[in-house]
């Protein structure tokens, strides 16, 4: 009863908002109706905390809203609104207007000139900063360590218009950054002052890292929006030399970062089908992940590699609907470039649907000239699953659904003490793997730091140094079956031995607990910590014994990298005077790890999904000088 109250409540304070912006009662109203018509049965106000609830969309904003709306995630399910629809749907939904969402002119760099390179120097590209994704920064690159982390001061605030989750990794040119926005677009800044060099809009967000590479011309920025289209940018100029879409299904979409080596840009494929299978009327599922490359100097497509590796038919029937396989195994998160044995690794997420296949929840060793498998190391066989579970669960796999343990983030290559090469990952089951790159993906060692669920585990990726796998644990309670039911949630910041997989440090993140009563019901025990977010989802970056990492409160953390001692703490959960007049606020820190160049130390807060905290901004650090 208490609970139904609370709802109401909710209700009523989420109407009130919706027509307390822009006070117009009957573009609200019908707002409204669009909502109830298209929207309310996946978005009402029971979700299985990875959808956002129509309360939740009050703190979004309606760039993103329509963003997702045309290009984006839900391009499917709002396909029969038109754009007027959308636009007052998006509008009614977060309480503010399109037309407010402009970058003010102050924003851009006084003289509107082109950066200057003067020593060319690539400071970060791609996921974790290099082709290795390891999230490593030599302190002669970054400027950063334990003698200077005192000194450490907030130098500028750039907020996203309207934006309610920073999640672009910036890459590095000299004292330029390069990085996407989620109301879809891609800047150039000046890494000294916050002023924006140029900035191009895109269709759709832009999520991942931002790559860059010298090319005939000069360098070249690459990014992918969420829709699977690919732009390569004059770095000084922003003009566009190419753009590519590498989508070659309905429901592909892109969450990861583009790779490049020498002549080929390599692209991960996502899916948004494993939201789309919540639609009441949908027959599960006919989508993959994959990988495209394509010519980086061109944009011509050279070949696409789909992770089930043939295309999905009919297998069955279930609950009176037809059932396609194979499907699923998306590739979240940026391919890992191996260059010594021309192979390219990649993470892999669960099968949407039965059968599955050995390569879901897996890694896959791909050949660079053809994208042909050469191995696969699967970590959970028979993992199928999407959302629509929680809303037919006599339809196949939901009658049995595994547990959504994806590898979702990018496999580390690093080099042993002996010399000897090792491939790191985490898994969102809390495990730890190190592999052997020359016999097939052989296990050296495995190691579990926590419970794992469908939120982490690892989530989102770790760093390594010549001694160290630093492992940021989630472990929140997202658990769509459970599978470690003796295991404890053990969220925080683990250092791991390279050699041994033995655990040297844990340091639990600070907070409130969010253990679960195990006398409760598994609804029960989400009732009851609803909002807790005790956790550290996003990766992590270490630089001269230094570990950054952020959690889910919105706190920004420096680690002794030696004993996991918190050394430096900065709160982003708040306001900020943004450098390009736009309000900001911080909130959870999720996604990618920070990027430290040049004495510099760049971080991204605000992730309004899954309950967390909305935030817009992209903070820098300085060494004072």
């Amino acid at each position: 009863m208490q609970y139904s109250k609370l709802l109401l409540l909710i209700n009523c304070v989420g109407l009130a908002l919706l027509m307390g912006t822009n006070g117009h009662a009957a573009e609200v109203s019908e707002g409204q109706k669009l909502f109830e018509q298209h929207c309310a049965s996946c978005h009402g106000f029971q979700t299985d905390g990875r959808i956002p609830t129509r309360f939740a969309m009050t703190r979004m904003n309606p760039v993103a809203v329509m963003a997702a709306m045309t290009s984006g995630s839900m391009r499917v399910q709002a396909s029969m609104l038109d754009a007027e629809q959308k636009q007052t749907l998006a509008e009614a939904l977060t309480g503010k207007l399109l037309s407010e969402l402009v970058m003010p002119a102050a924003a851009f760099c006084e003289s509107n000139s082109a950066p200057v390179f003067k020593e060319s120097r690539v400071y970060s590209s791609g996921w974790g900063g290099n082709m290795q994704s390891t999230g490593y920064v030599d302190v002669d690159t970054g400027g950063v360590s334990k003698a200077n982390l005192q000194e450490l001061e907030l130098a500028w605030a750039f907020a996203f218009p309207g934006a309610s989750q920073a999640r672009s990794q910036p890459a590095v040119l000299d004292d330029v950054l390069y990085f996407g926005g989620a109301e879809g677009s891609i800047t150039a800044l000046d890494a000294s002052t916050g002023c924006i060099y140029w900035r191009k809009d895109t269709a759709a967000s832009v999520r991942g890292a931002l790559t860059l590479k010298r090319g005939s011309a000069g360098f070249v920025v690459y990014a992918v929006s969420s829709n699977a289209e690919v732009f390569a940018l004059d770095a000084r100029t922003g003009s566009e030399i190419w753009r590519q879409q590498v989508g070659f299904h309905t429901f592909h979409s892109v969450t990861g970062s583009p790779a490049v080596h020498e002549d080929k840009l390599f692209i991960p494929i996502s899916s948004i089908e494993v939201g789309v299978a919540r639609m009441p009327n949908h027959e599960c599922c006919t989508s993959s992940g994959g990988v495209v490359a394509v010519d980086a100097e061109s944009g011509e497509i050279l070949w696409q590699m789909r992770s089930t590796l043939r295309p999905a038919e009919k297998v069955g029937t279930s609950a009176g609907k037809s059932v396609y396989a194979p499907s699923g195994a998306p590739i979240w998160a940026s391919p890992t470039i191996d260059a010594k044995r021309n192979l390219l690794y990649v993470g892999t997420g669960e099968n949407y649907s039965r059968p599955a296949t050995f390569t879901s929840d897996a890694v896959l060793a791909l050949n660079m000239d053809t994208g042909e498998v050469v191995w696969s190391f699967q970590a959970t066989p028979d993992d199928a699953w999407h959302s629509g579970c929680g809303l037919m669960p006599d339809y196949a796999p939901c009658d049995d659904p595994g547990p959504d343990f994806d590898f979702g983030m990018s496999p580390i290559l690093t080099t042993l003490p002996n010399g000897k090469e090792a491939l790191i990952i985490g898994q969102k089951s809390a495990v730890v793997f190190a592999l052997n790159p020359d016999s097939g993906g052989e296990v050296l060692w495995q190691t579990r730091i926590g419970k794992g669920s469908a939120l982490g585990g690892i989530h989102w990726g770790m760093a390594v140094d010549d001694k160290h796998v630093y492992a940021p644990n989630a472990d929140r309670l997202a658990i769509i079956r459970d599978v470690n039911p003796d295991v404890m949630p053990a969220p925080g910041v683990y250092a791991l031995d390279l050699v041994s997989g033995e655990i040297r440090w844990q340091t639990p993140t600070p907070g409130p607990s969010c253990v679960p009563d195990t006398s409760l019901t598994q609804e029960e025990q989400r009732r009851a910590l609803r909002g807790c977010i005790t956790a550290n989802s996003s990766s992590a970056t270490v630089t001269d014994g230094l570990v950054f990492a952020g959690d889910l409160y919105g706190k920004f953390r420096a680690y002794d990298a030696d004993t996991g001692k918190i050394l430096w703490e900065f709160d982003t959960d708040r306001e900020f005077d943004a450098r390009n007049q736009i309000p900001a606020k911080g909130g959870s820190i999720d996604g990618p790890g920070p990027v430290i160049a040049n004495g510099k130390v760049i971080v991204n807060s605000g992730y309004g999904s899954f309950g967390q905290r909305p935030g817009n901004v992209l903070l820098a650090f300085r060494v004072k000088s």
